[in-house]
């Protein structure tokens, strides 16, 4: 049965594991066929256009798409973009999001107005429902793919998982380039000045720190998609980038982790000039089990 039936065989939630069996049942060869394997056995590539596999093969989500017992697995190709009234909500003085034209897999352009300090930063919700929560022990994923579109200019993004009701009309706290400290995990990009600049690993806790991580993972690249992602694995968080794992993890029970807080999934971005910023978004992806 493979890793899919060895990964199931982990679970310590009883119910949920008897009840991923019963859906497999005799027929695993051609369940996982169906809803996992592509070409050489897993969706995806570490290098494409689509899943990282290093971070989903262990996911559930075909079962999860067609049985909420095992969880959920979410996401967006922005095949169709309609802003707020699509299970978004746009923040940010002056800031937009639109459909970028000519794309047949979708794209969404998310752009800063053009007067120093603006910002804007799209959340799936952003009300009292969230996604994501990071607790010590029930697995979670996540993974976009996006690029910037500036180079080594003065700006500001974060790619990730933010509060719910905390992505207000300003995700970042000043024009130091420095994020509110409310509860966050993932991929940041600060430079207060026109330097280059680096993509962190980062993490805060609403009435804690926000903490980097990693602080180079990764330099932005105006002209090329980047794969940033995260899964959390009996409480440890790994990130990836391009589907390839970065050195440092986070456990749960570290400080200024948001232990046990709800999340949304959240793009944000900052200009620290009189200048428009952009970020073109792909699509995104999350997971977690029940």
């Amino acid at each position: 049965m493979g890793k899919i039936q060895n990964y199931i065989n982990s679970i310590s939630n009883n119910r949920t594991r008897t009840a991923l069996n019963n859906i497999l049942g005799s027929n695993w060869p051609e369940v996982s066929k169906t809803l996992f394997e592509y070409g050489n056995g897993e969706i995806g590539t570490a290098s494409g256009g689509g899943l990282s596999p290093a971070i989903w093969s262990n996911c559930p989500r075909g079962l999860m798409v067609v049985d909420p017992t095992a969880g959920h697995f979410l996401g967006d190709n922005f095949h169709q973009w309609l802003a707020d009234g699509y299970g978004y909500q746009l923040v940010g003085t002056n800031g937009t999001c639109v459909q970028v034209a000519a794309q047949k897999d979708g794209v969404v352009r998310l752009t800063t107005g053009a007067t120093d300090n603006d910002e804007a930063a799209i959340a799936t919700g952003n009300d009292a429902g969230g996604l994501i929560k990071a607790d010590a022990t029930t697995d979670w994923w996540f993974e976009a793919r996006l690029k910037v579109n500036q180079g080594n200019v003065a700006k500001g993004y974060f790619v990730g998982l933010a509060e719910e009701t905390g992505v207000a009309a300003d995700l970042f706290a000043d024009d130091t380039m420095v994020m509110k400290v409310i509860d966050t995990i993932g991929f940041q990009v600060l430079a207060a000045t026109d330097v280059a600049a680096y993509w962190q690993t980062t993490m805060a806790l609403t009435g804690g720190a926000r903490v980097a991580i990693n602080t180079n993972v990764a330099t932005p690249s105006t002209s090329a998609y980047v794969k940033l992602g995260m899964k959390s694995v009996s409480g440890t968080v790994i990130f990836f980038v391009d589907g390839a794992q970065v050195a440092t993890t986070v456990a749960s029970s570290a400080t200024n982790f948001p232990l046990d807080q709800v999340m949304e999934v959240c793009f944000g971005i900052k200009t620290g000039k009189a200048a428009a910023i952009t970020m073109d978004i792909d699509w995104w992806y999350a997971a977690q089990l029940r």
